[in-house]
């Protein structure tokens, strides 16, 4: 009997100890001591490696099924209590004092998107996860209290994904628009010691946005609208244990390290099988317009690229295009087989113009990227796409004289007012939009065919209430972010910026106007969207004001002497199922006028010279707000 029972007894203990659960706790702290507590028990936790903010600690008595825990930090306890599911053996890198660590944000959503060619998001720019990024060493902090556009090398810096943490050595870096205290940072990873396909990455300061937010929402409705576009996420920046900021990291569109990821990657293997060598990415900085001068060759230097290629195939595509006869249907549609994408260069124009993106090629022929395709192109012919970049100038932010010229009302305007026209804001600009005269406004067909990718963006994306949707959840998870980044002064210090931005204008914006932006986010998008509602007799799901049965949508005039050479397809516009065609209301007429007392744009030119203009990169107008 007692050998029966040491035996039953052996057996049960052994049950207990096959049956224990392990859970490995772990959480990114700047504190000193880090502990995780649960069942009112506290267990310490180790840092993963010395110097790295990341902690870990490995229970082998969790409780059985879902239980509750918290974490420690020098003795100061989360104000919230943590759920660990009965299935999770590892937590992710979680962020101490950070409630929800994995928060899915609402997407927006377009019926039209057949790009299929990126490899996605990845977990680098999974933004259901605030990433955290630590650079440790001298050079470090002396770049961060001193900030260059030389290139520096930094010691080590680590990127702290959702279930993932990678470090890099030596990591060359440069600082953009030091006129502000937070910075901007270009790094370069390598491209054999890439994350996820990507080796260029920036951070972005959004210091002219009082959200942070604009240039982030931009690549997300651009990703959805089915076109190559960078991707971009938010993360937190630190340096030698100490706060930076919360920026927008995001790729760079003209770089090999984009260029493969987007055109060449499959997101299911999350492989990249690029071609070798890859074809030409243009930088394209003001001025860059496409008009055939080969008499002219100063003409493309606005065009930049990299060290050993050549602008012949944009000459190339610019001698083809000026042969085009966009009339002939045929002639037309074999070259957007051989030369360009027009269905994406219409998307991309179409958010230039929505959003008032005044830094971009509509508008100022700048700040977008010119890409051939090898896959795609021939000895002789060579496939472009167009694609947009840096947009933080976008939804009313530096939207001045000369580009505004009638204030409060530039979102009412109808795109009809930008074509074939002459531009030439500046000595730098161009006369004319060579590709928006040939694509969109050389026959009643093309803009047709662009004004409903225009109208399919409106009723699905860019209307009051599938923006808000979507916009509102990036306001709830990022608000936390925004209180963290006014709580410390940063490291580089300056007498005065352009902008100087609090936590009051985050939480106003959205809404209403700031100094300097006369039409908080969500305010420029009503408008925008109403006036193409009334002009276009238009509707979208939710609307709760829509047209009436007197209204008359505006009809693409057909030239006297216009005569299409071959009969035309149809081009179907995509929307909504749900979506009613109903036509319009009345607009009401608003007294706010745009702030001229300033003259921020001018005097900003003025003090120009023109060796400011002479870069080996794109330039960003800077617009002088003041303090405020």
């Amino acid at each position: 009997m007692l050998l029966q029972g040491l035996i039953l007894l052996l057996a049960f203990y052994i049950g207990v100890l096959c049956s224990a659960r392990s859970v490995t706790f772990k959480v990114i702290s700047f504190g000193k001591k880090v502990q995780v507590k649960v069942n009112g028990k506290k267990y310490n936790l180790k840092q993963s490696n010395a110097g790295e903010p990341l902690y870990k600690g490995k229970l082998s008595t969790a409780p059985d099924g879902e239980f509750e825990y918290h974490y420690i930090e020098d003795g100061v306890k989360e104000p919230f209590e943590r759920i660990c599911g009965e299935d999770v053996v590892t937590t992710y890198n979680e962020f101490f004092g950070r409630e929800e660590t994995v928060k899915p944000l609402e997407t927006f959503k377009y019926p039209d998107n057949h790009w299929n060619r990126s490899i996605g998001k990845t977990t680098l720019f999974d933004d259901s996860y605030i990433p955290t990024i630590h650079m440790t060493g001298n050079i470090t902090e002396d770049f961060f209290h001193k900030p260059t556009r030389t290139s520096v090398k930094l010691e080590k810096v680590t990127f702290y994904l959702k279930d993932s943490q990678k470090a890099f050595l030596n990591v060359p870096v440069t600082a953009k628009n030091r006129d502000f205290e937070k910075f901007q940072i270009r790094m370069s990873l390598g491209k054999s010691a890439n994350l996820y396909g990507r080796y260029l990455l920036k951070f972005r300061n959004g210091s002219e946005d009082p959200l942070n937010l604009r240039q982030m929402i931009y690549g997300n409705i651009i990703s959805s609208l089915g076109m190559p576009s960078i991707h971009s996420v938010m993360v937190r920046i630190y340096y030698n244990n100490k706060p930076a900021g919360f920026y927008t990291m995001q790729e760079e569109a003209f770089s090999d390290s984009f260029i493969r990821a987007e055109f060449y990657g499959d997101p299911d293997t999350q492989l990249i099988d690029a071609p070798s060598p890859l074809g030409y990415a243009l930088d394209c900085s003001t001025g860059s317009d496409f008009e055939y001068k080969p008499y002219n060759m100063s003409y493309y230097d606005p065009f930049i690229t990299k060290t050993g290629e050549t602008k012949e195939r944009l000459i190339a595509f610019c001698a083809a295009l000026d042969k085009l006869n966009t009339r002939n249907e045929k002639e037309l549609e074999e070259f957007e087989s051989k030369w360009f994408d027009i269905d994406t260069f219409h998307k991309a124009m179409a958010m230039e113009y929505l959003t008032g993106d005044w830094d971009s090629y509509w508008h100022f022929t700048s700040n977008f990227a010119f890409y051939d395709d090898p896959k795609q192109s021939t000895e002789n012919t060579f496939k472009f796409y167009f694609i947009t970049q840096d947009h933080d100038e976008t939804f009313g932010v530096g939207l001045h004289e000369p580009i505004n010229t009638v204030g409060f009302d530039f979102p009412k305007q109808s795109y009809t007012t930008m074509l074939n026209k002459i531009w030439h804001y500046d000595e730098y600009d161009a006369e004319h939009r060579t590709l928006v005269d040939k694509f969109i406004a050389s026959t009643p067909a093309l803009q047709q065919r662009f004004q409903n990718t225009l109208i399919a963006i409106v009723q699905n994306v860019f209307n009051p209430v599938s923006f808000k949707k979507v916009v509102e959840s990036y306001r709830n998870r990022y608000r936390p972010e925004v209180v963290w980044d006014y709580s410390f002064e940063r490291p580089y210090k300056l007498s005065k910026q352009p902008t100087n931005w609090n936590l009051n204008d985050f939480d106003t914006n959205f809404e209403s106007e700031v100094f300097g932006i006369p039409w908080g986010l969500y305010q420029w998008v009503s408008i925008r969207a109403e006036s193409i509602k009334n002009e276009f007799c238009i509707t979208w799901e939710g609307d709760e004001n829509p047209p009436n049965d007197s209204c008359v949508p505006y009809e693409i005039p057909i030239p006297s002497d216009y005569v299409e050479e071959t009969t035309t397809v149809e081009v179907t516009t995509p929307v909504v199922e749900t979506t009613v065609i109903i036509p319009t209301t009345t607009t009401t007429k608003s007294t706010k006028s745009l702030p001229t007392t300033h003259n921020i744009f001018v005097n900003w030119f003025k003090n120009k010279k023109p060796i400011d203009f002479k870069t080996t990169t794109k330039r960003t107008i800077q617009l002088i707000f003041g303090n405020h």
